[in-house]
């Protein structure tokens, strides 16, 4: 056929290209179905090797936590335990740190005693009441440091601001009433100051500022003390606290757990060796056969599409080149060549060419006019 001119061909011309588009358009949608076919099998294939995997996974780490979780109860049993030790040995350093203070603070304690017991004394022997050993007493009238100052100032605050601010936020507070409040609070401060003066100050000056001298010296012993403590709580030497009977049983329990971490590994590099090929072999074996059958298939329908894609180039290069280049592609159908074939057929054309030119002659006749 590709060898002679289909235009001087008869009918059976028609026939034979009516067949081999036939041929084509089949092979087509065998190629087709066969494409969607592979696409299926791969997909399958894929799900059964995700689902091959999974398994392997879940059953590898499901041995794997068997395997440590013996070793991971012991090591967190050891961890209970050496809390429990730090927590002991913490409180036994406190109690020593306590003692330790206690004992180099002694001789300061003694001593605040012993001024207290000096100024209760002298005041008792001269009949002065305590008050004049108070802050306050001290800020008011023997007033001398900045904190004395801030006393006082606050004192004054609360009497001349503060009071008479809350009598002022009272609805209708007369006047004549906040005169009254600062009358009475300017004579009893008077009569109050001058009684306390007159009992204390003019007759046991002397005494009351000792106290006062004894009560500071009483205030540095306490700084002292304080410092003492702190040196001694950031003290980095540990050895007269007689801790190293937690220190070794706190090593001891470590050197435990360092031990268990080393056979948990040693367990971890067993398992890797032996038992996850085994359950790899296992299930692998178990669902290779049918996925190599699925891969097999896959295979052999991969050849027989590529067969088919290179006969569909094949069909199309022979009926582009034969047919087409002669006919012209709009009429290379079965629709097409089936209306010529009937031209035929009728008796009105005795070859291809003398059918396509009464084929088109009919167009041409059937065709509506520009002017209509």
């Amino acid at each position: 056929m590709a060898e002679q001119n289909i235009l001087a061909g008869d009918v059976n011309v028609l026939d034979q290209m009516i067949n081999d588009l036939n041929v084509h358009k089949e092979t087509i949608e065998r190629q087709g179905r066969l494409a969607e076919s592979i696409g299926d099998i791969a997909k399958n294939t894929k799900e059964a090797q995700q689902a091959v995997q999974d398994e392997i996974d879940s059953r590898v780490k499901d041995s794997s936590d068997a395997v440590c979780a013996g070793f991971d109860k012991a090591i967190a049993g050891d961890r209970e335990k050496l809390k429990e030790v730090q927590n002991k040995r913490d409180k036994a350093k406190l109690a020593g740190v306590k003692e330790r203070i206690a004992a180099e603070t002694a001789h300061i304690h003694k001593e605040n005693e012993a001024l207290k017991n000096q100024v209760k004394d002298a005041f008792a022997q001269e009949n002065i009441p305590m008050f004049c050993n108070s802050r306050i007493y001290i800020a008011l009238y023997r007033t001398k440091r900045m904190t004395d100052v801030l006393i006082y100032l606050l004192c004054i605050a609360l009497v001349y601001a503060a009071v008479p601010f809350l009598l002022s936020v009272i609805p209708q507070f007369p006047l004549w009433g906040m005169i009254l409040y600062y009358v009475v609070v300017i004579l009893i401060q008077s009569f109050t100051n001058k009684m306390i003066v007159e009992k204390t100050l003019v007759r046991h000056a002397e005494t009351i500022d000792m106290a006062k001298k004894l009560k500071e010296q009483i205030r540095s012993n306490h700084k002292k003390m304080k410092k003492i403590a702190k040196n001694i709580k950031t003290d980095s030497n540990e050895e007269m606290y007689g801790l190293h009977e937690f220190d070794d049983k706190m090593n001891e329990i470590r050197e435990d757990m360092k031990r268990i971490e080393q056979e948990k590994e040693k367990a971890l590099e067993d398992f890797e060796m032996t038992v996850k090929p085994d359950i790899i072999a296992e299930i692998e074996g178990r669902e290779n056969e049918r996925i190599n059958a699925m891969k097999a298939e896959l295979d052999k329908k991969s050849a027989e599409n590529l067969k088919l894609e290179n006969l569909i180039k094949e069909q199309r290069i022979y009926i582009s080149s034969n047919y087409e280049a002669y006919l012209g592609k709009e009429y290379v159908t079965v629709e097409k060549l089936t209306e010529l074939k009937q031209v035929m057929i009728s008796g009105g054309a005795a070859t291809v060419a003398q059918a396509l030119a009464v084929y088109r002659d009919c167009l041409l006749y059937t065709s509506p006019s520009p002017r209509d």
